[in-house]
C-alpha cells in the first residue's frame, strides 16, 4: 500500500468518523430537546392538578386558565410526538450507515500474513 492510498484510506476513515460524530451530536441536541419538553409538559401538568384541586376544594379557579393549561398540554403533546418520531428517524439513519462502515472495512494484515 503506497502512501497515497494510506492518506486517501485515512481520509475515508476521518470523514466517516466525522459523520457518525455529528450525527451523535444532532442526535443529542434533539434528547435535551425532548428533556426540555416533557420538563415544560410536568410543570404544565402540575399547574393545572393544582387549579383542578383548588376548583374541586371550593376555591376560585380561573376556566379560561384551566383551558388555556390543557391547551398547552394538548400542544406540548404534539411537539413531543414530533421530537420523538425525529430522534427514531435519526436513528434509523444512522444505524444503517453503521452496518454499512463495518461490511466495507479492509481485513488488517494479520502476523502470518505478513
Amino acid at each position: 500500500m503506497n502512501k497515497s492510498t494510506m492518506f486517501d484510506r485515512l481520509n475515508q476513515e476521518l470523514e466517516a468518523f466525522g459523520k457518525k460524530a455529528q450525527a451523535a451530536l444532532d442526535e443529542g441536541k434533539l434528547q435535551i430537546e425532548l428533556l426540555r419538553l416533557r420538563r415544560r409538559q410536568d410543570n404544565t401538568a402540575r399547574d393545572l392538578g393544582f387549579l383542578v384541586y383548588r376548583r374541586e376544594r371550593g376555591e376560585e379557579a380561573e376556566p379560561r386558565r384551566v383551558d388555556a393549561l390543557m391547551l398547552r398540554l394538548d400542544d406540548l403533546k404534539q411537539e413531543l410526538t414530533r421530537l420523538e418520531q425525529q430522534i427514531a428517524e435519526a436513528r434509523r439513519q444512522r444505524a444503517p450507515a453503521e452496518t454499512a462502515g463495518v461490511a466495507t472495512a479492509e481485513p488488517q494484515a494479520g502476523p502470518a500474513e505478513l
